[in-house]
């Protein structure tokens, strides 16, 4: 929202989103939040999802104790939790099954305002992590489908050392 000094938005606002991405044909969509369960952000999702769209979401900071949160926990997106330079996952991330990655995510360099730099920790920053390799896929690979993109990461991916399921 323009008028807030701080990054929130409504869900009419995020659904507005989701439906200029589809109608500009976007490959992949990130998404760098989180929140309750929302009927129709499900919906949408699932639109996205059927249209082909790789969705991928940050599991949130929440804590290991937060109940799943949304879109990552939706059925159709791609959930990924941060891990620190050791492996680990990040203390102040998100659990659960739902969880299907894990990326870099704690003392990352990103770019800031005024053309600086910062170090910055979250999900997020493992999503973005995880959006740009599938870029990189659908460039070499265009017909991949969302299930493949799944199968191909998950399949991929390293399990980390002494995490169980429950706490990816």
């Amino acid at each position: 929202d323009e008028r807030k000094t701080s990054a929130e938005a409504t869900s009419f606002q995020i659904l507005k989103g989701l439906d200029e991405a589809m109608r500009r044909g976007v490959k992949i969509i990130n998404m760098s939040f989180a929140g309750p369960y929302d009927v129709m952000l499900e919906r949408k999702l699932r639109e996205a999802y059927e249209k082909g769209i790789v969705l991928i979401a940050a599991a949130g900071n929440a804590g290991p104790d937060s109940p799943p949160l949304y879109p990552a926990a939706d059925p159709s997106v791609i959930a990924v939790t941060a891990t620190d330079s050791a492996n680990k996952i990040f203390a102040m991330a998100n659990r659960g099954t739902y969880v299907g990655l894990a990326a870099p995510g704690v003392d990352i360099l990103v770019p800031a305002p005024g053309g600086t730099y910062q170090l910055t920790t979250g999900t997020s920053v493992a999503a973005a992590h995880v959006s740009g390799a599938v870029a990189l896929m659908l460039e070499k690979r265009p017909d991949l489908t969302p299930e493949d993109v799944r199968a191909i990461l998950i399949g991929s991916a390293t399990p980390i050392a002494g995490a169980r399921a429950e706490d990816t």
